[in-house]
């Protein structure tokens, strides 16, 4: 199929997305709305495609999508894969004083991160309310990840982030309510996005961002803030792959005695052994262990179910 117009199809990166309509920003870096061809064609913020203007309209027309560098991924409650992002060279998760940190959900964020081929940091933002970095970042630390401290209105750490992402399309990811908006106007002046404020009941920050948007970085790149979160589980094709999420559980597994082991109740577990001569912190292993479970039970309903502790 093809129009008068096809002859003006131009190549353009979708900054947002809202199921088929999007936002595309052009080569000559403007924005234009757009819908797709066809409803298998599925864009999200950061995809590049190629897209034609259609007489009369405002909406420009989506034919195809390029192939994607990475995608970043979730599971939803139906164990179904829901894409969040594309083309994403490093992962930004973000945790903060207030609310407190779950970090369980940070270790399948960082996981997600390694599932999907992508460089993860993690920033520690609100410095400020900071008495002393969390016991918890040094497990971090110790994994060889890499860390910011960011206070995100003084400004205190946001030159050194800022550097580091330079030339990069890099993704924001958090609980609700730890500032990724504010980090977002921090990096990228111009954005001028809603900073929401922690509910007076509880914690719990409140959902400001809406939708993915990208949005280009002042010193090369891109940035995408997407929505703040209240769980998050990286989508995992299979059991064996679950590992992949744990650099420590990759680097001792190589040891089991069975080249199968899911390292919960095997013997000769490599990975348990680890945990228990403190080689593998025990809550990173319980992370394992949950997303294992997670994964499990999210298996297809129709093909053999595993017991899980």
């Amino acid at each position: 199929m093809t129009t008068d117009s096809d002859d003006l199809h131009s190549n353009a990166i979708v900054c947002a997305a809202y199921g088929r309509r999007v936002e595309l920003e052009l080569p000559d870096e403007t924005t234009v709305p757009a819908r797709t061809r066809r409803r298998s064609l599925r864009p999200v913020c950061g995809d590049r495609v190629v897209a034609v203007p259609q007489p009369g309209e405002r909406d420009w027309l989506i034919n195809t999508i390029e192939v994607r560098s990475s995608e970043l991924a979730r599971t939803d409650t139906r164990g179904r894969r829901e894409l969040l992002a594309a083309n994403v060279n490093t992962l930004v998760v973000v945790v903060a004083p207030a609310p407190p940190p779950d970090w369980f959900m940070v270790d399948r964020f960082l996981g997600g991160a390694h599932l999907a081929g992508i460089d993860p940091l993690l920033v520690v933002n609100k410095n400020d309310l900071l008495d002393a970095i969390p016991d918890e970042v040094a497990v971090y630390d110790a994994l060889g990840y890499e860390r910011y401290v960011t206070d995100a209105h003084s400004g205190e750490g946001i030159a050194a982030l800022a550097e580091r992402l330079a030339g990069q399309t890099a993704a924001l990811v958090g609980q609700s309510g730890v500032g990724k908006s504010s980090l977002t106007n921090a990096l990228v002046p111009a954005a001028n996005l809603a900073i929401g404020a922690l509910t007076r009941t509880g914690d719990e920050g409140r959902h400001t961002t809406v939708a993915a948007r990208r949005l280009r970085l002042p010193s090369g790149g891109a940035l995408i803030d997407s929505p703040g979160v209240r769980d998050y589980a990286p989508h995992v094709e299979n059991l064996a792959r679950v590992a992949v999420a744990f650099p420590e559980v990759v680097e001792f597994a190589a040891h089991c005695r069975f080249a199968n082991c899911h390292h919960r109740r095997e013997p000769d577990c490599a990975v348990r052994a680890a945990v228990a001569a403190g080689d593998i912190d025990e809550r990173r292993y319980t992370s394992y262990r949950r997303l294992y479970s997670i994964t499990a039970s999210l298996q297809p309903r129709d093909g053999p179910r595993r017991k899980t502790d």
